[in-house]
């Protein structure tokens, strides 16, 4: 079985942040994605919680839809990340090139 396909409307460098965090942290993002929390959870980066203020309610519901069954497939494996299942190193480049345009925008 493969992971969940994300929607269309999620930007792919906050994609690139939901390969190494655990289900509970995956679920707690989709709390925090829904609001039905105002803490943001302590495991995700801070590039999360400021990407998540840049959003609109239906990039905001298509996340929070999304880390919750990527959180299920996880279970379902007993995997503690993505990047563990796929082996794909969340630092590669993309990645941190999504990353440094986000900060740069903030800049």
């Amino acid at each position: 079985m493969t992971p969940p396909d994300p929607p269309a409307t999620i930007p792919d460098f906050l994609l690139d942040q939901f390969t190494d965090h655990s289900p509970e942290t995956l679920r707690d993002i989709g709390e925090y994605a829904r609001k039905e929390t105002y803490v943001a959870p302590e495991a995700a980066p801070n590039s999360i919680v400021e990407a998540f203020a840049l959003q609109d309610e239906d990039t905001l519901e298509a996340i929070a839809r999304y880390v919750d069954e990527l959180a299920d497939f996880l279970e379902e494996r007993d995997a503690d990340s993505l990047e563990a299942i796929t082996g794909d190193d969340a630092g590669d480049e993309s990645g941190s090139w999504g990353h440094q345009r986000l900060l740069d925008w903030h800049s």
